[in-house]
């Protein structure tokens, strides 16, 4: 099977969870199947991606991309648009007509991977890897982005979701499409090393997150102004216009000092605030899951969570415990934090329990669920479309 992967959509340093699924994921089929593989990616992104996906099997092909958001220009026009104007139809369809200009026809491959939802995935064979919904809920809606979603959907020879809360809700919004869809739950992004082993620092908070506006850092940075004992570092993406506003909100003087925004950070980087941190806080409005929370309880960190739906969904479905708050509380939240603190071995436990149920999971597994429905794809689609084993035990709560 020749295997095309269109990455062209993601930009290394700037696309956060998404960037670490398809790191995993490429590394995972890379080593679990004997495809022919190729993977599109932006030009000058090479040596970011060979960084982090070392295989010798894949073979890659950089492309031009128009309308970048993640150079200087691009940042500047993003803080200078209105929202309404950046997320309308309209907009969308322009750039993304000029971008498909760039974008490899794929004529030469038997299935094409989409694994990002919010790029057009227009191939004659293709997998749609949906995250979430996020974008046709009424809250966080862009009609730019669910007419793309929407469309890639309908054309879609296959569509995969990563966790049950976000597949309840594809099969839901697209019953028509339900025996093409398929939950195929990915590992934790960057497990903890076993070498580490560094007591954490008391007081020190950790949220690795970009700072689109859904991730809720506003409300945790009014958090922190009632937690003057505590410090916060955010890793993960700078995305405009919500990162100036949060920098210039941290370097306000209640703030000034114990709030951080690093930026994108290497995984060293990462799992050396993991290794310092005391808490793990997640206060997004909406997440496929949150891939920070899997972390936490890979490290056996505690964590306070807000009570969005989906993040309660992950909650029951890992069988753990976390101090929940409400999502767009900052004394809620204040609170959460005293109480996994105050409470930190109840928490730290609950988070080992949680990461037994999952440890086992690896990039390997996840490769050959996929590779099941690739190969499947390019067959014609024979047959009901292959389903994961271990989506089954977890939807089940047989993995309680």
């Amino acid at each position: 099977m020749r295997l095309a992967v269109d990455a062209s959509a993601i930009r290394p340093g700037h696309a956060a969870g998404v960037e670490a699924f398809t790191y995993g994921l490429l590394e995972g089929l890379a080593d679990a199947s004997v495809h022919e593989i190729r993977v599109d990616i932006l030009r000058d992104t090479l040596d970011d991606w060979r960084e982090r996906v070392s295989r010798d099997r894949i073979s890659w092909t950089e492309v031009d991309m128009p309308l970048r958001s993640d150079n200087r220009y691009g940042q500047a026009l993003r803080r200078l648009t209105p929202e309404r104007l950046r997320q309308s139809l309209a907009v969308r369809r322009t750039v993304n007509a000029v971008r498909q200009r760039a974008r490899s026809r794929h004529e030469d491959a038997d299935v094409v991977l989409f694994p990002f939802h919010c790029a057009p995935a227009r191939a004659r064979s293709s997998v749609v890897v949906v995250h979430d919904l996020r974008h046709l809920h009424p809250a966080f809606r862009s009609p730019g982005f669910e007419a793309v979603v929407r469309e890639n959907v309908a054309r879609a020879s296959a569509v995969v979701v990563s966790w049950p809360h976000p597949y309840r809700e594809v099969l839901a919004t697209f019953p028509e499409a339900a025996d093409r869809i398929a939950l195929i739950p990915p590992p934790t992004f960057q497990p903890a090393p076993r070498r580490w082993a560094v007591k954490p620092e008391p007081g020190l908070l950790i949220y690795p997150s970009s700072t689109a506006a859904h991730k809720n850092h506003a409300t945790l940075l009014e958090a922190m102004a009632l937690l003057p004992e505590f410090r916060l570092v955010c890793p993960g993406p700078l995305v405009e216009p919500e990162a100036s506003r949060l920098l210039a909100r941290a370097a306000q003087p209640d703030l000034r000092g114990r709030v951080s925004f690093p930026g994108f950070v290497s995984l060293d980087q990462l799992h050396e605030l993991y290794a310092r941190a005391s808490a793990v806080v997640v206060p997004s409005l909406w997440e496929a899951a949150s891939g920070a929370m899997l972390e936490a309880f890979s490290w056996g960190l505690p964590v306070a969570c807000a009570d969005s739906p989906p993040l309660l969904a992950q909650l029951e479905f890992t069988g753990a415990d976390a101090a929940v708050f409400e999502s767009r509380d900052a004394a809620s939240l204040a609170a959460a934090v005293r109480r996994v603190t105050r409470d930190r071995d109840h928490f730290v436990q609950a988070s080992r329990r949680a990461d037994a149920r999952l440890a086992g999971r690896t990039w390997a597994d996840t490769s050959r669920d996929y590779a099941a429905v690739l190969e499947w794809v390019a067959a014609g689609r024979p047959g009901p479309i292959p389903r994961s084993a271990f989506a089954t035990t977890l939807t089940s709560g047989e993995s309680r």
